[in-house]
């Protein structure tokens, strides 16, 4: 729930710039570790992708806003994914398609539906990426 609230914090903050005190220390803290959301974003995926987790539930809620807080990071990781699956074009196009199902129907915005939708697909995108490693 930290890591949720802190990425929910920083996406809906993030426009109004250094404001608030709060704000001031985030921005502080960011310039100092610009890859704080970064590296729990890549985290976040690997422990989706590689590992199990019988509360997947507790994956989503965090991924929908570190996803959009780093949208241009997120599309790397993914193709880089799928790239290293290049000995099997088969594997790569169904990795790729997991991934347009993970954000299909998914708006750049915090609103429950929208947390509810991601949610539904991580489902089906776990299913999909564990049957391919």
């Amino acid at each position: 729930a930290a890591i949720e609230n802190f990425a929910v914090y920083h996406f809906t903050h993030a426009p109004e710039g250094e404001r608030t005190e709060a704000g001031r220390m985030l921005s502080a803290h960011l310039a100092k570790e610009p890859a704080l959301f970064q590296g729990l974003l890549s985290t976040l995926l690997q422990t989706i992708v590689f590992e199990e987790c019988a509360n997947q539930w507790s994956l989503s809620r965090p991924l929908l806003p570190l996803i959009l807080i780093n949208q241009d990071f997120f599309n790397q990781w993914q193709e880089q994914l799928i790239a290293q699956q290049a000995g099997t074009p088969e594997r790569q196009a169904k990795l790729a398609s997991a991934f347009q199902k993970l954000m299909a129907d998914v708006q750049c915005n915090l609103e429950s539906k929208n947390r509810d939708k991601i949610t539904t697909n991580l489902t089906l995108f776990r299913h999909e990426a564990k049957a391919l490693f």
